[in-house]
C-alpha cells in the first residue's frame, strides 16, 4: 500500500471513529481524536468541530511541537509513549460522574478488566491549555491505556484508531456499570492479577475488529 493509500485508509477510520463516539453518546459537539503518521513523527488531527460533522478533507497533519488548538495532550502522549498510535479525548457522562466523587474505573467485569494496569486520575480541573499541563497528564497516564480527568472526561490511548475507539466505549461502559453497581451496594472488584488474566483471554485483535465492525454498522444505520 502506498503512503497516499495508507493515509486515505487512516482518514476513513478516523471519520468512522468520530461518528461512532457521537452515535454512542460519548461526545456531544466536543471531543477530539488523533493518529500517529509520517513514521511516528507527526499526527493526523481534526479541526475544532463536532465529531458528527468533521469531513475527511478537513483532517490535517501536524508536528508534535507545533501549537494547535486542543492538540497538547495528544502531542504530549505521543512524545512519551512509543507504543501509542491513536489518542482520543471525550467527555462521557459516567466517567465524569465517577471522577467527581473521587472514583476511577476499577476491574469488575470483562470490559473493565481490560484496564488492569489501572486508570489514574488527573486532579486538575478545567481545560488543558498548556504543554506543561498536557505533559503532566501524560506522565500520570504512565503505561496505562486511559486516564480520567476530574470533571472533564477521559483520555484513552490505543495501538490503532479502531482499538482506541473500542477502548473508549469499553471505558464508558465500565464507568456506567460501576456507577450503577454503587447504587446497589459495594461493587466486588477483581484483583489486578485476575483482571490481567481476563484481559489477555478476551482483549484480542479479533475481538477488537469484531466490535469495531459492529459499532461502524450501528453508526451507519
Amino acid at each position: 500500500m502506498t503512503k497516499n493509500n495508507r493515509l486515505a485508509s487512516l482518514k476513513k477510520d478516523f471519520i468512522a471513529a468520530l461518528r461512532i463516539i457521537f452515535h454512542e453518546g460519548l461526545s456531544d459537539a466536543f471531543a477530539h481524536l488523533s493518529a500517529r503518521v509520517d513514521g511516528g513523527k507527526k499526527m493526523l488531527f481534526m479541526p475544532r468541530k463536532s465529531p458528527a460533522l468533521v469531513k475527511a478533507s478537513e483532517l490535517f497533519v501536524v508536528e508534535f511541537d507545533k501549537p494547535v488548538a486542543q492538540s497538547a495532550v495528544h502531542q504530549a502522549v505521543y512524545k512519551v509513549r512509543d507504543d501509542v498510535e491513536a489518542v482520543i479525548h471525550f467527555h462521557s457522562s459516567a466517567v465524569i460522574l465517577l471522577s467527581v466523587v473521587g472514583q476511577t474505573v476499577q476491574p469488575m467485569h470483562n470490559y473493565s478488566a481490560i484496564f488492569y494496569e489501572g486508570v489514574p486520575m488527573f486532579e486538575g480541573t478545567g481545560q488543558v491549555e498548556s504543554p506543561e499541563r498536557a505533559g503532566e497528564i501524560a506522565q500520570i497516564l504512565g503505561r496505562s491505556k486511559a486516564i480520567i480527568l476530574r470533571g472533564h472526561g477521559a483520555v484513552v490511548t490505543g495501538r490503532s484508531i479502531p482499538e482506541v475507539c473500542v477502548l473508549a466505549l469499553y471505558l464508558e461502559e465500565s464507568a456506567r456499570l460501576q456507577v450503577e453497581a454503587m447504587k446497589l451496594g459495594t461493587p466486588k472488584f477483581v484483583t489486578p492479577q485476575e483482571a490481567e488474566r481476563i484481559a489477555k483471554r478476551t482483549f484480542k485483535p479479533a475481538s477488537t475488529e469484531r466490535a469495531w465492525e459492529h459499532f461502524k454498522a450501528k453508526a451507519r444505520a
